[in-house]
């Protein structure tokens, strides 16, 4: 369902990890699917194929590509972690280098919900209230046909806010009676994603 709304806004859901210094020099980092506008050069990565984007102020952005390792290989080196952390293994340096940065479990972006329900009067009213009291700001809001009942969904995309106050809104949201099941978020890759 949520590749379908990603095909309306223009674009597809990949699976990213993202990093970036915040302003105070700490780090925020997260892995996630992502909503990806179509003519990003991430959308394009597929199969096995890895990329890293390093965006700096010197080189503006730099897309690295290549083959991953596979799932055998992978498979082998989680295994052997596993076994090395049973056995008291530590990691050692320089992989767990000493740092002062400070890691902040808060980021912000662009946010798209789906929020599944059972219908009844008032919903996007209060999805607006649970919203404004958190202070995010709804960008738009999508639904597909519905050909199924248990199928009952719609999708909000944010304007920028932290990940925290979304958390925040997801709990108020599935607190209330109509939300059928956790509802769902992502973040989407870009600021400037309707460009």
């Amino acid at each position: 369902i949520d590749f379908g709304y990603a095909k309306t806004l223009g674009g597809t859901i990949k699976l990213l990890g993202v990093a970036e210094r915040n302003d105070d020099g700490g780090v925020s980092a997260f892995v996630s699917p992502c909503y990806v506008t179509n003519d990003d050069p991430l959308s394009s990565v597929s199969g096995a194929t890895n990329a890293i984007e390093v965006v700096s102020d010197n080189l503006v952005s730099s897309i690295y590509v290549g083959q991953g390792a596979g799932r055998y290989p992978t498979a082998n080196s989680c295994v052997n972690d596993i076994v090395a952390l049973a056995k008291g293994d530590t990691t050692p340096l320089p992989f767990n280098p000493k740092s002062e940065v400070q890691f902040a479990n808060n980021y912000e972006s662009v946010f798209f919900l789906r929020l599944g329900y059972r219908d009844q009067v008032g919903i996007t009213r209060q999805v607006g209230e649970i919203c404004e009291k958190h202070g995010v700001s709804i960008h738009s809001i999508l639904q597909n046909p519905i050909a199924k009942s248990q199928e009952s969904a719609f999708a909000i995309v944010t304007e920028k806010v932290e990940f925290a106050a979304i958390l925040k809104v997801i709990a108020d949201i599935e607190a209330l009676g109509w939300c059928k099941g956790k509802p769902f978020y992502m973040p989407v890759l870009r600021e400037d994603w309707q460009s």
